[in-house]
């Protein structure tokens, strides 16, 4: 792969041995280069092609004239998510956090917010993309020298949400519905408190997570073998109590029921959590 043009330190527009020409982003994949040297791909760590989403003029249009020091941030924010969370991160991702976190440091030197009125679901729920985007606004804060509010933290893990591979953002206030009702079941059901520190309780969030996404998106999870359903209602036969409870409640709001399997993990993470 040799270079055609040289964007900026970051971004160079490179040609295949195909011939196809793409946008190749990178922290230094530009640095000390010309046309016709060749792409140290090394530091290569997205590839943008012409037959894909978008034009070659539009794609290294997007990341010209950017500042270096928030293309690095915005670079290092896509390594930590593609390392943290287990799923993959779609290319898009790179313009539209580009674009917001420019917007968003204009707004902030005008002394102009925006309230992020999913910051409290963002934080339960998506603890993870929520870290990261509070690792983001610290770097913005010691590198650029100004202070993001933590709303914008939560807008950052919005759009590493909506960068998944497989779908589109989730609707995070019917998922945080869903996963409330369940936990306030299960809190009264047994009198208890949550320790929300806990892994037991960030697994049960996490489980309940991947339901609500299943249930709100019509997604059934069942199998043949009913031994192990068995197994745990008569070994875990308190939580198995709680969990129809739960499914008493899935069938009356959202009109369906939940399978065995559904029933046997959700027994299962109901005992872990109530310990």
């Amino acid at each position: 792969m040799r270079i055609q043009r040289v964007l900026n330190n970051n971004v160079i527009v490179a040609r295949e041995l195909s011939g196809k020409e793409c946008v190749v982003i990178g922290k230094g994949v530009g640095f000390n280069k010309k046309a016709n040297d060749l792409v140290d791909e090394s530091c290569i760590q997205k590839i943008f092609r012409l037959d894909e989403e978008n034009s070659l003029d539009k794609t290294s249009e997007a990341f010209n004239d950017v500042p270096e020091m928030l293309f690095n941030i915005v670079l290092d924010i896509v390594k930590q998510a593609t390392s943290k969370l287990d799923r993959k991160i779609h290319k898009s991702v790179y313009a539209s956090l580009l674009d917001h976190l420019s917007f968003a440091l204009e707004r902030t030197k005008q002394g102009a917010y925006i309230e992020n009125m999913l910051l409290w679901d963002i934080k339960r729920l998506y603890r993870n993309e929520f870290i990261i985007g509070q690792w983001a606004i610290n770097e913005i804060s010691e590198k650029l020298h100004v202070k993001l509010p933590e709303d914008e933290a939560g807008f950052i893990a919005l759009h590493l949400l909506n960068s998944q591979q497989d779908g589109a953002m989730p609707d995070i206030k019917a998922v945080s519905r869903v996963i409330q009702d369940i936990l306030n079941i299960v809190k009264y059901h047994f009198k208890i408190e949550y320790e929300e520190d806990s892994i037991n309780f960030q697994r049960f969030v996490t489980h309940l997570k991947f339901f609500a996404h299943r249930l709100l998106s019509n997604t059934y999870v069942t199998s043949d073998d009913s031994s192990l359903h068995d197994a745990v209602m008569l070994k875990y036969s308190s939580s198995y109590e709680c969990a129809k409870r739960v499914n008493k409640f899935i069938s009356r709001d959202y009109g369906r029921s939940l399978s065995d399997d559904e029933m046997m993990f959700l027994s299962i993470h109901i005992e872990h959590v109530r310990k």
